[in-house]
């Protein structure tokens, strides 16, 4: 029993689940989120759908750590808790957050973001050749994470073509001056470059035209290939058109009031809110 109990702590740490136990959140004493659980394996998709004020965003901001928020009950990465760690240490053990509405910081690069977020997250990896730099800070420059600088940039490059943006994206300062349509392709980017365990997409197809509603789709498609787990979450059914969820939770009123495959989403589509505000 002991050799299989260790097997499973292994298992759980090379294929990590994403566990929400009866979370509860609250803002200025008010409670937001009345005891929200459910499982996200590795490559599973999961749309959280609900109507205006049901406490969607609620749950992406509290997934991430957003400080403003008290919150109660468990969320379970692997082995580790991070209800109580800052959303920079939850970033760093694998979990992302694509912003609804994401603010411009005109001055820093996009490039900058990236390559400054990667070496936080996968942390500085010396090669030989980085050895042989004297000066610590000379070496950061020349290293991303264990890759050369130059090999990062061909990279993110790369990654820039899937969602079919220029390259001259990459040198303009951090949402300043984007269209809503790129301001959502540079979330995707960046979760795209990072390789997160889990990704939560807060509203992603807010503003999109259906062109760049399938670019993103592709991009969703490309990490659930990776071994990313992803929730989208959303009003409508829109992005689901493209990405197909493994699971559909209803979120009503900060409680899921219905879980389901696909199909649930298209009723949804179909017949509204209305017979789910009604339980």
């Amino acid at each position: 029993m002991i050799v299989l109990a260790m097997d499973y702590s292994v298992m759980k740490q090379a294929h990590p689940l994403l566990v929400l136990d009866d979370i509860r959140a609250s803002i200025d004493a008010k409670e937001i989120l009345h005891g929200v659980t459910f499982t996200v394996k590795p490559k599973e998709v999961h749309a959280i759908m609900g109507p205006n004020g049901s406490g969607k965003s609620t749950l992406a901001s509290v997934l991430l750590g957003h400080p403003g928020y008290i919150c109660k009950g468990s969320i379970v990465l692997g082995t580790k808790n991070l209800i109580k760690m800052p959303a920079d240490e939850r970033a760093k053990l694998g979990l992302f957050l694509a912003f609804q509405s994401p603010i411009a910081i005109p001055g820093v690069s996009v490039m900058n973001l990236l390559r400054t977020a990667y070496q936080s997250i996968h942390k500085q990896k010396e090669s030989g050749k980085l050895q042989s730099i004297q000066n610590s800070v000379l070496a950061k420059r020349f290293d991303v994470g264990g890759m050369p600088i130059g090999e990062f940039t061909s990279y993110v490059k790369e990654q820039a073509k899937i969602l079919d943006l220029d390259q001259s994206f990459l040198s303009r300062g951090i949402h300043d001056g984007f269209s809503g349509g790129e301001k959502k392709k540079l979330e995707m980017l960046q979760a795209l470059v990072f390789k997160p365990k889990f990704a939560v997409f807060d509203e992603i197809d807010t503003g999109l035209d259906v062109d760049a509603l399938k670019v993103v789709s592709a991009g969703i498609f490309t990490l659930k290939e990776q071994g990313t787990g992803v929730i989208i979450i959303t009003h409508y059914n829109r992005i689901l058109k493209y990405v197909t969820p493994d699971v559909v939770h209803v979120l009503v009123k900060g409680v899921i009031v219905k879980t389901g495959p696909a199909t649930l989403a298209k009723q949804i589509e179909k017949s509204g809110y209305e017979e789910f505000l009604r339980e």
